[in-house]
């Protein structure tokens, strides 16, 4: 007689529901968008209504859950992708590639949905600020470990560069037809090697 498997504990099951209405709500702001992403769309979908309003009451709350989750993903991504890489000046040159794997991610076209979206949202917008700037500036700290000081992108290029992946994201959602991506991703990087005095050995 086979063995049951061991019972959840309370909080593996409302870890467990929190991922799979997270997920759902990454599902449906990549494919449906932010207006179309209700709480009441993603509690249907994900057939997690009651527990999905008792952890997420508003949809900004919903959102936010959202975005902080995509953060975290990206880091643990961020962390795989540079420690991987062993020369310093390669981890900078690398840089538009590991952006582009991470910011393309269903997860991060959501989170650019909810950022267009919150123009429109006051409410949205007020909550969503003061979240960005502690990502921004947590997400720098963190990324620092993996760069010498000597080959640190500066705040303006890894601006142009996320903002560029994220619009490129969208364009691919938009027009997946439409060339390929990666050789403005590859002119990306040519523009990190200029900047930083050329390729690697």
């Amino acid at each position: 007689m086979s063995e049951r498997p061991p019972r959840l504990t309370q909080a593996e099951r409302t870890a467990r529901t929190r991922a799979k209405v997270l997920a759902t709500a990454i599902d449906c702001l990549h494919n449906e968008g932010y207006a179309a992403t209700t709480t009441s769309l993603v509690a249907q979908r994900s057939g997690s209504r009651g527990a999905m309003l008792h952890q997420y009451p508003t949809r900004a709350d919903l959102m936010l859950a959202v975005v902080e989750a995509a953060f975290e993903e990206e880091m643990d991504l961020y962390d795989q992708r540079f420690g991987a890489i062993a020369d310093p000046k390669e981890r900078v040159f690398a840089i538009p590639e590991a952006v582009w794997e991470t910011l393309s991610r269903p997860a991060g076209v959501a989170v650019l949905e909810i950022l267009q979206g919150s123009r429109s949202d006051p409410a949205m917008t007020e909550r969503l600020a003061p979240v960005l700037a502690r990502i921004s500036r947590e997400s720098r700290k963190r990324l620092m470990k993996w760069f010498d000081l000597d080959y640190v992108a500066a705040p303006p290029e890894m601006r142009l560069i996320v903002w560029a992946v994220r619009g490129l994201s969208i364009s691919q959602v938009l027009e997946p037809d439409v060339g390929d991506v990666r050789d403005s991703i590859l002119l990306l990087r040519r523009l990190m090697e200029t900047l930083h005095g050329g390729k690697t050995s």
